[in-house]
């Protein structure tokens, strides 16, 4: 009964008595049976049996992992703008570039400009912000420069003041520069073709002297003749001289505008020097002349002016005071 089969009575008994009835080798064979499915992990080799009266078991799920798992996107939108924002904060960074070139007392401190110029370039603002920034910037830079028109007529003094403006110019720029940081590096670096802040204040004072020619060659001839005044043994100014030759370097102006005029002095100079001193000196004293003549131009390009023109200023000399004068100088020998 405990298995679930129903035997004749008869016939139970006889099994369990030992007896044996009709049929006994089937009855056997059943309960044989019986006991073979009751005793599990009998049949299955290294105890593993299929049990017929158990229901299949379903194998669990593997855990979903990072790569099975649908990622979840959350869209959070982007912060509105307050009404007039870019007017507003460039309103502020308008007056700061006025309060700087104009020597006035910044109406807020300069790390508040600063994030008012990040925050314009963090909201796609930069290249409006960009062009505002060079407009005013040119608006100041032009008036300093259109300053110096008609000043003293004395070279010295005039250069005295262009050298002021060049350097006020520097010290302010730097300052922009520092609060418009963020626009170089969120905005400008990203665009072809497009100068820093401190780059675009070059150009801007380089367009301006060149848009003024009687600044420039003032300038020039100021420069001129300090140099000549020097060669006659004069003192001069170096300090000034090197600074106003930096500036002509840093505006790129300094080939064309100075170092062009500056060997055709030269040229002139020890040409008239080269006849004259030959005619007063026999050959040794003229020959320690010119020698002392190179050296000095040799100095000279290490004390003001750019290496790059050492070769031919040196050329230009050596040409007016031996090459040219190469035949007399046989001849007096």
């Amino acid at each position: 009964e405990k298995s679930g089969l129903h035997l004749d009575p008869a016939a139970a008994a006889a099994v369990r008595g030992g007896g044996r009835t009709n049929g006994e080798e089937d009855v056997d064979m059943l309960l044989a049976d019986q006991d073979e499915l009751r005793a599990p992990n009998a049949s299955a080799p290294g105890g593993g049996t299929a049990n017929l009266f158990r229901k299949k078991a379903t194998l669990p799920q593997p855990p979903a992992t990072a790569a099975t798992r649908k990622p979840l996107r959350i869209k959070i939108g982007q912060p509105k703008l307050p009404k007039n924002f870019e007017e507003d904060t460039w309103a502020i960074l308008k007056d700061a570039i006025t309060a700087i070139f104009l020597k006035q007392k910044l109406s807020c401190d300069v790390e508040k400009l600063y994030q008012a110029a990040g925050d314009l370039c963090l909201h796609k603002l930069g290249a409006n912000l960009y062009e505002r920034v060079k407009k005013e910037c040119e608006i100041h830079i032009s008036a300093k420069i259109s300053a110096l028109v008609g000043q003293s007529p004395d070279l010295v003094v005039f250069l005295s003041l262009v050298q002021r403006t060049w350097q006020d110019f520097c010290d302010q720029m730097l300052i922009i520069r520092g609060i418009a940081l963020l626009l170089d590096v969120k905005y400008v670096k990203n665009v072809a073709n497009l100068c820093s802040v401190w780059d675009m204040g070059l150009q801007l004072f380089r367009k301006h002297i060149s848009l003024s020619p009687e600044i420039e060659h003032k300038t020039v001839t100021g420069l001129l003749r300090l140099i000549e005044s020097e060669r006659l043994g004069e003192a001069i100014d170096k300090t000034l001289l090197s600074h106003l030759l930096k500036m002509f370097t840093d505006l790129g102006m300094y080939s064309e505008t100075f170092e062009k005029p500056f060997l055709e002095c030269t040229s002139e100079f020890y040409a008239t020097e080269g006849v004259k001193y030959l005619q007063q000196s026999d050959i040794p004293d003229y020959l320690r002349h010119a020698e002392s003549r190179l050296q000095e131009e040799h100095d000279r390009c290490i004390l003001y002016l750019e290496a790059n023109t050492r070769k031919p200023l040196i050329a230009t000399t050596e040409k007016q005071l031996l090459q040219r004068h190469t035949s007399a100088i046989i001849e007096k020998v």
